[in-house]
């Protein structure tokens, strides 16, 4: 149910990026993928940061850190690394999404924290050269490095971009280009 997902918003956090002044450049959002504070982002949100803070949900205390653990540009993936435990959502990697699956999105938009909306699949669409995942459920600025859910709450996307000239019209990196690149700091729990 949507109430259930809701509930794995706990593994979706907001990331304000400062600079060398200790001023905000921007912020966005992150997924945690392993109980030892390893979250993954979009490359988009954190380069260019001096330092982080990670804010978790039902938390007034931000975490702050400057360890960018590791990125790749053309996929605009990002892992930042805070010294706190906290649930990782499971990674979809068996099975491929259909055009019309119902999909989840949990993001930041415009520091509204963790908010919910709800979509479906529109396409499967290469950006540049990169695979992407259509989707409609809304998003703002500062989504970007959030969760796109399955409903089963396993993530299939990482929240990237939405067209600013159309409704609706956003874009995920899909979970079989995250799997491999975050491989070694995802936390396999069956």
């Amino acid at each position: 149910s949507y109430e259930q997902l809701a509930g794995l918003s706990n593994s979706v956090v907001m990331i304000k990026v400062y600079d060398e002044e200790n001023t905000i450049l921007c912020g966005g959002s992150g997924v945690v993928i392993h109980s030892s504070g390893y979250i993954l982002t979009n490359l988009h949100v954190v380069a260019g940061g001096h330092y982080y803070s990670v804010l978790y949900e039902n938390e007034t205390e931000e975490h702050f850190t400057d360890k960018l653990i590791k990125y790749h540009q053309l996929y605009d993936l990002a892992i930042i690394r805070v010294d706190k435990n906290c649930s990782p959502l499971t990674i979809k990697t068996d099975d491929h999404l259909v055009r019309g699956q119902k999909v989840v999105a949990i993001g930041s938009p415009l520091g509204l924290f963790n908010s919910i909306s709800d979509g479906i699949v529109s396409g499967f669409r290469e950006i540049n050269g990169i695979p992407m995942i259509q989707f409609t459920a809304p998003i703002s600025s500062g989504s970007s490095g959030g969760a796109l859910l399955d409903m089963y709450g396993r993530l299939v996307g990482l929240i990237t971009a939405g067209f600013d000239k159309g409704q609706n019209l956003n874009l995920a990196v899909p979970s079989e280009k995250i799997y491999p690149f975050a491989e070694n700091f995802i936390e396999h729990t069956n």
